[in-house]
Order: structure tokens, then C-alpha cells, then sequence
């Protein structure tokens, strides 16, 4: 009883019986059929964004969007900051008119008129001695 003698063996030609049955134009189909099915729900997610995007190209338009918004909101941000700058300026503006309308003497005033403050030597027209270091020692031998 070590297996089945050779005439009770499977016979090849019985085992490919089912193959042979079938047309080459149905097994064609069937592949085709997988593939397509295959292809379709690994892409469902790109035709989708295709879709919203309304283009070939959906991750560069996605890519453009964004950068479209990022621009956007920093011009934004630059306009509220200059909108800022702005009424700060007119707000110091309106505050330097106040006090020289109460006579309170003007800080930028004393300095255009050339006032020196406490502290200070008027030394504007002394020239500063030449330095000993010099910057280059090659350039002069």
C-alpha cells in the first residue's frame, strides 16, 4: 500500500479538462474585467480629486491653491500691520500736535534747532586724530 498503482493514477489530460473547455476570448475578458476593477479602485481617489479640481493635474492645482491662500493671508497680515503703523503714527502725531498746542516745548523741535544736551560737548568741529592701526598693513610696504 505504498500509493495507487499506475492505472488508478490522475490522468494530465483529465486535470486540464476545465482549461481546455473554456474559449481564450472568455479567459481574455476575465482578465481584462480584473484589471480594470483594479485599476478603477486604486484610482477612485485621484478621479475624485480631478474632479473637485477640475483638472488632469489635481496635485498641482492643490499645490497652487494652497500657495494662492498663503499669499493671501500674509497680504493680509502685511495690510493690518501697515494699517497698524498708520494709526500709531497718526495717533503720535496727534499727541505731538496736543502738547505743542498746551505750549509743552517738542522734542524733535530741540533737535533740529541744534541743542546740545546735558552731558555732551559740542565737538562737531573737531576732526578725529589718525588712528594708529591700519587696516591693511600689505597696501603700504
Amino acid at each position: 500500500m505504498a500509493g495507487p498503482s499506475p492505472p488508478e493514477a490522475v490522468n494530465p489530460d483529465d486535470l486540464m479538462q476545465s482549461v481546455r473547455s473554456r474559449s481564450f476570448v472568455a479567459v481574455l475578458l476575465v482578465s481584462v474585467a480584473v484589471h480594470v476593477v483594479a485599476i478603477l479602485g486604486t484610482s477612485i481617489g485621484y478621479m475624485r480629486l480631478m474632479r473637485q479640481y477640475h483638472s488632469w493635474h489635481p496635485r498641482i492645482e492643490m499645490k497652487r491653491t494652497a500657495k494662492e491662500r498663503r499669499e493671501e493671508e500674509a497680504e493680509a497680515k502685511r495690510k493690518a500691520a501697515h494699517a497698524k503703523f498708520l494709526a500709531e503714527q497718526a495717533k503720535a502725531t496727534a499727541h505731538e500736535k496736543g502738547a505743542l498746542d498746551k505750549g509743552m516745548p517738542d522734542a524733535k523741535g530741540d533737535a533740529e534747532k541744534g541743542t546740545v544736551p546735558k552731558g555732551l560737548k559740542a565737538t562737531s568741529g573737531a576732526r578725529p586724530k589718525e588712528s594708529s592701526l591700519k587696516l591693511n598693513e600689505l597696501d603700504n610696504p
